[in-house]
């Protein structure tokens, strides 16, 4: 299964606001750290507020921030957020008519059943165990500006 860059957009800003801790985080911070245009950024945090991910709080001081400890976050209901989780194979017979057999079918029996497999990994999982999983070096770049890391790396080789 190919997931969209939503889904890998948003895991980025809840990773970003879990490692930012308490604290508000701008989004134009987000997009600019993370390498997501403002734009994605913009679109996808409204989805992660009513998915009850992440807070909002307006004015100068405001931004983006966990709703609830990383730990709570499970990565399976991220992407029941932010992908489709319904698989159907198309009928075929170049009609334009309703498939009445559409969801009898045993492919999308096969497909459903496959997805929900895929799901149920995610759900075993949550942000705090992807934050933990990272290398140490990675937690000090997080914060960082993009061009410094860049600057970084080519210093590196």
């Amino acid at each position: 299964m190919r997931l969209t860059k939503q889904t890998s957009y948003a895991i980025r800003i809840l990773i970003h606001c879990a490692v930012a801790g308490e604290g508000y985080v701008r989004a134009a911070d987000i997009a600019r750290q993370d390498g997501i245009t403002e734009y994605n950024v913009a679109k996808i945090v409204p989805i992660l507020v009513r998915g009850g991910f992440i807070a909002t709080s307006r004015g100068r001081t405001g931004g983006l921030k966990l709703a609830r400890p990383a730990a709570e976050i499970g990565i399976g209901d991220v992407l029941r957020v932010t992908e489709t989780t319904h698989v159907e194979a198309e009928c075929t017979g170049g009609t334009s008519l309703p498939c009445g057999i559409k969801r009898a079918a045993p492919i999308n029996r096969l497909l459903g059943e496959a997805l929900q497999a895929f799901i149920s990994v995610l759900d075993k999982h949550n942000l705090a165990e992807l934050i933990n999983a990272r290398p140490p070096e990675a937690a000090l770049l997080d914060l960082a500006p993009r061009r410094k890391r860049r600057a970084a790396a080519a210093a590196n080789c």
